[in-house]
């Protein structure tokens, strides 16, 4: 695993992340994901935000030996966790500002396919950053299949967690990003310079 120290620092739970969020993981969340993916073995493939590696575990099944995984996270403590799930290839990173270290530089563009779960929706702050990422990353014709959380998702749930916070006067954070399909779709298709 790459040096993390010039990593951002996230800090999240591993356990409390399994624990509270294991419908992320679950296989009616994920076997369509997986089936849109179309892994075969021996393929190359990022897990871009791998959290525990829950998932990165069966793409590393999927790819079989021959194969090649890689997870990207931007949490030292949740790639500590995948790195004990038996990840071999991570590196910590804030996906919307990829920066590739050394040792993992000369993978750049050969990938066949990247894959995200549950996390485009935390890419707030540069919404575009995954994809130009992934474009990055992958060879050409590459695959990038994701799931994330879409416009309006959780509205009622943010909206009364808002209102609670408030009224014990604290200012509530709002960390998501709920995109219209077509965001992603002009940033998937427009080059950056």
């Amino acid at each position: 695993m790459a040096n993390l120290s010039a990593a951002p620092k996230y800090v999240w739970s591993p356990t409390h992340y399994n624990n509270g969020a294991d419908f992320v993981y679950s296989d009616a969340t994920t076997q369509p994901l997986f089936e849109l993916l179309s892994l075969q073995s021996g393929e190359r493939v990022v897990d871009m935000g791998c959290g525990t590696g829950e998932l990165t575990r069966r793409l590393q099944e999927l790819t079989g030996e021959e194969g090649l995984v890689l997870g990207v996270d931007a949490s030292e403590s949740m790639l500590e966790k995948a790195k004990i799930n038996g990840i071999k290839n991570l590196f910590c990173c804030d996906l919307q500002r990829l920066v590739i270290p050394d040792g993992f530089k000369e993978w750049t563009g050969t990938f066949d396919a990247v894959f995200t779960n549950s996390t485009l929706h935390w890419c707030k702050q540069d919404p575009h950053g995954p994809v130009k990422a992934a474009r990055s990353l992958l060879k050409p014709g590459g695959r990038f299949v994701g799931e994330f959380c879409g416009h309006m998702s959780g509205l009622g749930i943010r909206g009364a967690f808002s209102q609670v916070l408030k009224r014990r006067g604290i200012e509530p954070a709002d960390p998501w990003y709920f995109p219209l399909p077509a965001d992603y779709a002009k940033a998937s298709h427009t080059r950056s310079s």
